[in-house]
């Protein structure tokens, strides 16, 4: 679905939604209905999430209680919705939406003129960047460098070989096409001096997906809350992030979804207070050929997907850039490498789903 498509069926699911919005269960209702229709063919997973994630946070509603606006739109290629709470809310959602577009013509890998789509089209010539730009860069690279390189953000042509957001995804590449490029998957080759940035190999390129998304999250936040915003929830793509709690006092609930569940079964619901759910796993952008599942969670070790005996990690943190990037270097490390690191880290909590469909949990990770 195009930008402009999303866009308009936007625009028509509002206007029925205002009319609704009289009667606060039959609005629930025909939100999760209409946001079904517009997005299922291309995002059911994150979709339901998304949907589940605002009817919970909107339950309860009534007439003597605070008015929640949400607003819903197509940025850093999936679904994202915003929800908040306050007299000016609707202008602030208004403003939230023009800080995505600001941050997707930052950090955007395939939008041209961006400061990644600069610095991966600059031959190996230093580029001037945003300042924020700069630092979501240094703070990659920390991450490459806890991880031994595990995170790594030049992984970016060889995920673009396995060609996960096509349609269909796949094929499975020639093992000489993965090796072909390999050499140039090497994070020490990004040098950041103040607000340039040098990418040395002109054949390596940059993606910063592992991060971007807990990076805007964050930011968004911190802009509703200059804007006096206390009660909001942000839902980029799965990447969920509390602003406070309800009016009410209770907490925002999101459900963490079973990895290959064709029933939409749920492993765990969780209560949200100022605080950040981010899950990664291999049930999505993923594909099968000859009975071999071949997902997008890469080891730039060996330019294939990662097989570490789990389906999926959750990170519950306060920071949306941290259980981002954790949540995928988990997944890389494995469940007892992943879980020591989780250990290490003071205010962060995990749940790990193995293949097998176990799941593990860290001691402050709690249960519905």
């Amino acid at each position: 679905m195009s930008k402009k498509s999303c866009e308009a069926a936007e625009s028509i699911k509002d206007a029925l939604l205002r009319m609704a919005r009289v009667n606060c269960n039959f609005y629930l209702d025909l939100k999760g209905f209409l946001s079904m229709i517009l997005f299922k063919k291309f995002f059911a997973p994150i979709t339901l999430l998304l949907c589940f994630t605002l009817s919970l946070s909107l339950t309860g509603c009534s007439a003597s209680s605070a008015q929640p606006f949400s607003k819903t739109g197509f940025y850093f290629d999936t679904v994202i919705s915003l929800t908040c709470y306050g007299n000016d809310a609707q202008a602030v959602l208004n403003e939230a939406f023009e800080l995505c577009e600001h941050y997707e013509n930052l950090l955007s890998y395939t939008k041209e003129g961006s400061d990644i789509w600069n610095i991966n089209h600059a031959n190996g010539q230093p580029v001037t960047v945003d300042s924020e730009t700069a630092s979501l860069l240094q703070t990659a690279l920390y991450w490459s460098e806890k991880t031994d390189g595990l995170i790594d953000p030049t992984i970016t042509p060889i995920s673009q070989l396995w060609n996960f957001s096509g349609d269909p995804a796949g094929p499975v590449p020639k093992q000489s096409q993965i090796n072909a490029l390999l050499p140039h998957v090497d994070y020490h080759n990004i040098r950041i001096d103040g607000n340039t940035v040098t990418l040395a190999d002109p054949d390596a390129q940059l993606d910063l997906g592992f991060l971007a998304k807990g990076a805007i999250a964050d930011r968004l936040k911190a802009f509703f809350l200059q804007k006096n915003i206390t009660s909001a929830l942000i839902n980029l793509g799965g990447n969920v992030l509390a602003v406070g709690q309800k009016p009410d006092g209770t907490a925002f609930r999101t459900g963490i979804k079973k990895p290959f569940s064709e029933t939409n079964e749920l492993v765990d619901i969780v209560a949200l207070k100022d605080q950040s759910l981010v899950s990664s796993g291999n049930y999505e952008r993923c594909f099968r050929e000859n009975g071999v599942l071949y997902h997008h969670i890469l080891d730039p070790h060996t330019g294939y997907p990662a097989d570490t005996g789990l389906s999926s990690v959750t990170i519950l943190s306060d920071s949306s850039t941290d259980g981002d990037a954790l949540s995928t270097s988990c997944f890389l490390l494995g469940y007892e490498k992943g879980r020591e690191l989780i250990d290490s880290l003071p205010d962060i909590e995990a749940l790990f789903v193995l293949s097998d469909g176990t799941t593990y949990r860290t001691e402050g990770f709690p249960q519905s």
